[in-house]
């Protein structure tokens, strides 16, 4: 008897109670990176029809679930010719599982960017991935990650996988309509909704398309920031700088001209009351091929809300809004929070030494900082503020 098979009932169980539960996608995935001793399962769908993400869950066994969606969010960052694994996929001669590994050379990896502050710090180099639909409406996908210490799923570990397809792919039939693209099944939206930060999405008008829980409780507790009709409310002269790139960003996607950072390159507003009250706004624009199809298509503008009143933890997706560090590099910096030294954080994340001092310089560079001490003054003192924002 293979050692897999003892799991198969337990997992086609929890395949059949997937409708039955507000995350049965989530259960069934980490039972499945138990059982597959790998680093994620990952359930995506794609709308073929619209070009959109309509549906994620992903479970990462090294990381929690903020950690997790952040990684996914900062995935969404990169354009699609950056990930060769989707030429894979979707190549018409493929038979069976696709395995990146066949594709995707350790030369590549060291000179991807992708692999290096994204995949390969989560723990995710190799990748297996499977159509559970493919049609010309909808394609939805089971992948399955591993590291580089973990090594490929091998052939009798993908037969398995092949014994529970039938099963997904009944149980996703079912509740076919929920994975096709509409204003509620909208990846983007499901990823923010995980992370502890606060967040707002506005699309180009300037109205509030989505706020995840973390935003609406520090939204109904400030006096600094509000939402009014379902437009977001700043004190002046903040309100005006605002609405000026967003008629920027209007009028150049009107022309089709290149959007860009740039329209928000000074980092953040700063907003300080008449009681000392400080509030910051990190203003990322979600403008990539992969973006657009996972938080509705158009452009829009994602507001990571910070106040040291009302702040949670520093966590990954904070550092990467205020200081535009990669998961690779946020990673490092709040292992040094921690207390880690840099060779411990090397043998955490299996990586040499001389990796983590580059990524140091990088984040010195990033933040404005010589020295660790230094760094670790700032980050207990969030945020970064540019006079000129």
């Amino acid at each position: 008897m293979n050692n897999l098979d003892q799991y198969y009932d337990e997992l086609v169980e929890l395949i059949y109670k997937i409708p039955l539960n507000v995350d049965g996608w989530g259960i069934f995935c980490k039972k499945m990176t138990q059982v597959m001793d790998c680093s994620t399962v990952h359930i995506l769908a794609l709308d073929l029809e619209f070009h959109a993400y309509s549906f994620s869950r992903a479970v990462n066994r090294f990381v929690n679930e903020s950690d997790t969606a952040y990684a996914e969010v900062s995935y969404l960052h990169y354009p699609v010719n950056d990930d060769p694994r989707w030429t894979g996929v979707f190549n018409p001669q493929r038979i069976g599982w696709y395995q990146c590994h066949h594709d995707i050379s350790d030369d590549f990896v060291k000179k991807s960017h992708l692999y290096q502050n994204i995949l390969l710090p989560y723990n995710m180099r190799y990748t297996a991935a499977h159509e559970i639909i493919l049609d010309e409406k909808l394609c939805m996908l089971i992948a399955v990650q591993t590291s580089e210490q973990r090594q490929p799923l091998n052939s009798d570990e993908l037969s398995f996988l092949d014994r529970l397809l039938i099963h997904l792919k009944r149980v996703v039939e079912i509740q076919r309509s929920i994975y096709e693209f509409s204003n509620k099944a909208i990846m983007g939206y499901t990823l923010i909704d995980k992370l502890a930060q606060p967040i707002v999405i506005l699309n180009l008008s300037g109205q509030v398309v989505h706020q995840n829980k973390a935003a609406k409780r520090i939204l109904e507790t400030n006096n600094i920031i509000q939402i009014e009709k379902n437009y977001l409310k700043l004190p002046m002269p903040y309100m005006q700088v605002l609405k000026k790139n967003l008629k920027e960003i209007e009028i150049a996607f009107k022309k089709q001209n290149d959007l860009n950072q740039r329209f928000f390159e000074d980092g953040c507003i700063k907003i300080v009351d008449q009681m000392g009250e400080v509030f910051y706004i990190f203003a990322t624009l979600l403008i990539t091929d992969q973006e657009l199809k996972a938080f509705g298509i158009r452009p829009s503008i994602m507001l990571t809300l910070y106040s040291p009143t009302y702040a949670p933890n520093i966590d990954a997706h904070l550092l990467s809004a205020a200081f535009n560090l990669t998961p690779a590099e946020s990673k490092v910096a709040l292992s040094l929070l921690d207390g880690f030294l840099l060779k411990e954080i090397a043998q955490k994340n299996h990586v040499n030494i001389d990796t983590i001092r580059k990524q140091l310089q990088s984040i010195f560079k990033k933040t404005d900082t010589n020295r660790q001490s230094e760094l670790m003054k700032l980050l207990l003192n969030m945020p970064k503020y540019h006079e000129r924002a």
